[in-house]
């Protein structure tokens, strides 16, 4: 059998800006809401298998029917189902370079091989390249983030829709995690025009809902009959989708503290853009990505201050997730510090 590719979790303590979380504590009047909420649930019965609340409720939110979604545990187990159901031994999945590496872990589950375009180092990629190599490889699916984790770049959807058009013979799965943070437009709209579209998103960035993990999967009506068939009964516990249609009723809240995510990033990055030591890019999600030729340095100060960033090994890139204002404020102290040591 061949060899499962592993996957860090993200580190527990410390100033968290290593996983994308929403830094934000939930308001005490949904907590408060989400008690009560609970605390109606008949425990002793399994959970509804056809999330009929769930779906309605996040269906009504972003604007597709109920027929149109299906949930599980985080958008994970989502990309994981499109996997098993598409790609097998000797099937080949495409993605990206860099990209969010629990699509090897997924696809090396089900003996798939996995190839990958390689993007310009702030992310980007030609859509009719990224078609061309694909089609070189004999893709039986294709798997991406947009935006991009871990670059933050975001495609539109003009050049989305080329490579649903492009491969139109394969399954084309856009990974929605950050859309809610990013200026262009989701994917969604293309599913109506595309019949090998599929995207997912999640409850766990945007709406700080890590704690619960539930995300979602969407696509046209024909092709979620069987994915909802062949899906695990009881894939959601009756908890997790109870608080998130409390969380759901509450959007306006989420729909600010994106709003002010989105203002602290562009202010991080217009502040960093210049430093010395560092070389950041443009983002459309809820981090930073870039990189130092002394990032060993920059993270000894980030440890000495307890702050924990994402840190690719072996290269000189590294990731901060957008905090809370003391949090941003931490970082840029220590960024600071780090550059006058020039």
């Amino acid at each position: 059998m061949k060899a499962i590719q592993s996957y860090t979790a993200a580190k527990q303590s410390g100033i968290l800006l290593n996983a994308n979380e929403n830094s934000n504590a939930l308001a005490e009047n949904i907590r408060e809401e989400i008690l009560e909420a609970v605390a109606s649930i008949d425990f002793n019965r399994y959970p509804d298998t056809d999330e009929t609340e769930l779906l309605e409720a996040y269906g009504k939110q972003i604007g597709v029917s109920a027929e149109q979604l299906l949930a599980g545990n985080g958008s994970d187990q989502m990309l994981g189902y499109l996997i098993g159901t598409f790609l097998g031994k000797g099937k080949v999945l495409c993605t990206l370079s860099p990209d969010f590496s629990m699509y090897d872990y997924y696809a090396s589950g089900y003996e798939a091989e996995v190839v990958k375009f390689k993007t310009a180092e702030d992310g980007s990629f030609s859509a009719e390249d990224f078609i061309a190599f694909a089609k070189e490889n004999n893709a039986d699916m294709i798997l991406f983030s947009n935006p991009n984790n871990p670059t933050g770049f975001c495609m539109n959807t003009g050049e989305i829709a080329k490579i649903c058009a492009g491969l139109s013979d394969i399954p084309c799965v856009i990974d929605e995690a950050y859309m809610d943070f990013a200026d262009e437009e989701s994917a969604l709209g293309l599913i109506g025009k595309y019949s090998n579209l599929y995207v997912t998103r999640t409850l766990s960035k945007a709406y700080g809902m890590a704690g619960i993990r539930l995300g979602f999967l969407i696509s046209s009506v024909e092709n979620m009959k069987p994915l909802k068939r062949n899906f695990v009964p009881y894939a959601l516990n009756s908890v997790s989708m109870k608080i998130a249609c409390v969380v759901l009723k509450h959007a306006d809240v989420f729909e600010k503290q994106i709003a002010e995510i989105k203002t602290c990033r562009n202010a991080m990055y217009d502040k960093l853009v210049s430093h010395q030591r560092l070389h950041i890019y443009p983002s459309q999600a809820n981090f930073l990505y870039g990189y130092s030729a002394d990032k060993e340095r920059m993270l000894q100060l980030m440890e000495e201050n307890n702050i924990v960033i994402r840190d690719y090994r072996g290269t000189d890139f590294f990731r901060i997730t957008i905090g809370t204002a003391e949090e941003n404020e931490a970082v840029l102290a220590v960024l600071k510090q780090f550059g006058e040591e020039l």
